[in-house]
């Protein structure tokens, strides 16, 4: 299969790439993970984006196919305050574990956050506290399976995305 990627930036937020695999957004990498790597070329992609076209056995090509345009347009609305539900067709690529713990997260609404406790008990055990927090990492399309929703119990918790990222998108949805 072909996974067709293309990098947008978004003025005050940075470098956003997504990937796209038939007419589905499979993959968003925020702009703070970029940020440390130093690309030879617009053409080149991420080295992250790169291991998961790999372990999914995807054919990259640098192309921005037409579904990119509603993820680039839903994107900016959201973080320009104006979207708070997206609407896009979604590739989750994923364990079913990881599966189900995404499909968790899509049902946290805007401006609400949940612990990783809440999701292991909606999954049907609470010890999976720490898998859902792994699972929750390994998001490969965070914001829009909104995994900054989800806090520790004492506090913010981690975020593959970055906690300047992960405490920006808590205050934009007015949660801190």
């Amino acid at each position: 299969m072909i996974m067709y990627v293309d990098r947008y930036q978004i003025p005050g937020w940075g470098d956003f790439w997504a990937g796209i695999v038939d007419g589905k957004l499979c993959y968003l990498k925020l702009p703070c993970e970029a940020k440390a790597m130093r690309l030879q070329s617009e053409k080149e992609v991420p080295p992250e984006l790169e291991q998961f076209a790999q372990r999914w056995d995807l054919d990259l090509k640098m192309y921005p196919t037409e579904p990119m345009n509603a993820v680039w347009t839903q994107l900016t609305q959201y973080l320009d305050g104006n979207r708070r539900k997206f609407d896009l067709p979604l590739m989750l690529l994923g364990t079913d574990f990881q599966q189900m713990v995404w499909q968790g997260l899509l049902t946290i609404p805007w401006g609400e956050v949940r612990t990783y406790g809440d999701i292991a008990r909606a999954l049907g055990n609470p010890r999976l506290a720490r898998a859902v927090g792994q699972a929750n990492g390994r998001n490969p399309v965070s914001i829009i399976v909104p995994c900054h929703r989800i806090v520790a119990a004492g506090g913010l918790g981690g975020y593959a995305g970055g906690l300047d990222n992960k405490r920006r998108l808590l205050r934009l949805e007015g949660v801190l």
